[in-house]
């Protein structure tokens, strides 16, 4: 039985701890290049805080931030909708919302790609009612486009949730005389706050680090974290690893962040709440 967490212990030392050591053994170098200075600094991350890399790294937060909001924010009401069908007509709506999970995700964005490019549909139609948003290369089309490519990984985190929801709570305060306003407040949101919380992080930390969908629907003139990391390791004219590594860093450190914040909030609601421990992929 001891040697039965041998191989996760092998496979975190190979390819988690060894690798991360060496992130930051690399952003530590002062050089621009690998081979220019082998001094030992921290002469990368002061130019990662400071402009205009840091600009882009609040931005990148902000932007993050914004888009898991609208995501969750059209995944709750839909997502319940479904949990309080009948079971059958559930079955066919779950189908349906899980399908995208099951293309790739690089397929998906450059089919989403060829509608809101100039002479895509999405942008034709825009023009047509009289719109004429420019979608391609701007901030809006990424803004949309990052919507479109996590919507779906919203969902089935929030569908376990709403599906444990007793019922007979709802109909108790209805019985009571409740509100339906006072029935979401104090039946409803105490049940699927943590499903929320960790629904929302799970869109939030891959999509802080996305660069595929700025890069192909912004034309990389969208600057994010995720673009300024991928250009910095494999950038044309002069590649700076140091530097990405820092960046890269930086990236973590604002994913960890954010995973500290859910986990105390979830914390604290297991603990006001009946104290056992949850998982957005549980199903009963």
């Amino acid at each position: 039985m001891k040697w039965s967490g041998l191989p996760a212990k092998i496979w975190m030392l190979l390819f988690v701890l060894m690798p991360f050591l060496w992130l930051v053994g690399l952003s530590l170098q002062q050089g621009s290049q690998i081979s220019d200075d082998n001094r030992l600094g921290l002469r990368q991350f002061e130019r990662a805080l400071s402009p205009p890399f840091s600009g882009i790294i609040s931005s990148s937060v902000a932007f993050s931030f914004a888009a898991s909001l609208t995501v969750l924010l059209i995944a709750v009401p839909v997502t319940w909708y479904v949990a309080r069908l009948p079971r059958q007509k559930r079955k066919i709506w779950l189908a349906l919302l899980s399908i995208p999970l099951g293309l790739n995700f690089v397929v998906r964005i450059y089919a989403w790609f060829v509608l809101v490019r100039p002479e895509g549909m999405i942008t034709q139609f825009l023009d047509i009612i009289g719109l004429g948003i420019p979608l391609a290369s701007t901030q809006a089309g990424v803004f949309l486009s990052l919507i479109y490519g996590y919507l779906p990984f919203m969902f089935l985190p929030l569908y376990t949730v709403f599906e444990r929801l007793d019922n007979t709570q709802l109909e108790a305060a209805i019985d009571l005389g409740a509100s339906a306003w006072q029935r979401w407040w104090l039946i409803i949101m105490p049940e699927i706050l943590p499903g929320i919380v960790a629904s929302f992080v799970f869109v939030f930390v891959p999509m802080l680090g996305e660069y595929l969908i700025p890069k192909m629907i912004g034309g990389g003139l969208v600057a994010t974290l995720g673009t300024q990391i991928e250009s910095q390791f494999l950038g044309s004219i002069r590649p700076n690893w140091p530097f990405g590594a820092a960046l890269s860093l930086c990236l973590l450190v604002c994913a960890v962040g954010v995973l500290a914040i859910a986990m105390r909030i979830l914390a604290r609601s297991s603990n006001g709440g009946k104290g056992e421990s949850w998982s957005p992929f549980q199903v009963h």
